[in-house]
């Protein structure tokens, strides 16, 4: 495991738990106390997350990470794993995108020159539909040969850290909508399924599962482990994974067993 993906568990155990222990985190990384406690100081420097005796406990800004923190992360294997995704959009698709980071680099990547054109688009994920407003104001505004979705529905609702709008308004939105794909970004991943720290945003994913005739979930592979406070699918309601290519092998055996279609990119 590299110190990155060492890093962003500890960070997400400790976002989940509240406060975890030096050797926990040892034996669960299966690294030295030390490591844990240059870790540790290294996240604590960056106001991440906050050192006491003999462990560590939440810095107090919430157990979800800010998109802008999450962004950077992993940012190589995220964009290894929209490519892959681009792969699976046909012209004139009606797509849905679900909240996170790695769903807004298949938007980036959908949104260049030569991608497919006349998708219709639903998504509850702020930057991603920005990312398809900004490729329409390009086109109008350059004259260029950008694909333009015909149409973009963003949801309502109330804007958590990750930057998604979620809650009764955004569930209401979703109610009676179809799509042909949803691509759907987790916080954690697990034997058990998806899952996210909000239980708000939890049940606008269910709302958007419904909607979705193939489910497509996209997550980097330190997601691998890590439970959010909210489960909002099991593998069953999965058609198909696209991760990355530090997947432990257990948990790839795991899900060639329960999921149809399951892509490790390189």
């Amino acid at each position: 495991m590299l110190a990155e993906q060492r890093r962003q568990r500890i960070l997400h155990e400790v976002q989940t738990r509240g406060a975890v222990q030096v050797h926990e985190l040892a034996c669960l990384l299966e690294v030295s106390s030390m490591t844990v406690r240059r870790d540790l100081r290294d996240l604590d420097e960056q106001g991440l997350l906050t050192r006491v005796h003999g462990g560590a406990e939440s810095s107090g800004s919430g157990v979800e990470p800010t998109f802008s923190e999450k962004a950077a992360l992993h940012a190589d294997e995220k964009t290894a794993v929209a490519l892959r995704a681009f792969r699976c959009v046909d012209p004139g698709s009606a797509l849905a995108f679900s909240a996170g980071t790695t769903c807004v680099r298949i938007a980036q990547m959908l949104t260049r020159p030569g991608g497919p054109g006349g998708l219709s688009v639903v998504t509850n994920s702020l930057p991603v539909a920005d990312e398809f407003f900004r490729a329409e104001q390009s086109a109008d505004r350059d004259g260029t040969n950008l694909p333009r979705p015909t149409r973009v529905l963003l949801t309502g609702g109330q804007r958590t850290p990750s930057d998604a709008l979620v809650g009764p308004l955004a569930d209401a939105s979703l109610r009676d909508l179809h799509v042909d794909v949803l691509f759907l970004g987790a916080h954690g991943a697990g034997p058990a399924g998806l899952s996210t720290p909000n239980p708000e945003e939890a049940r606008t994913n269910r709302a958007l599962i419904a909607a979705a005739h193939r489910v497509i979930a996209v997550f980097d592979s330190s997601k691998w482990g890590v439970t959010g406070l909210s489960g909002f699918a099991d593998w069953d309601a999965v058609d198909a994974i696209i991760t990355g290519g530090g997947l432990p092998w257990p948990a790839r055996e795991l899900l060639n067993e329960r999921v149809e279609e399951v892509t490790i990119t390189s």
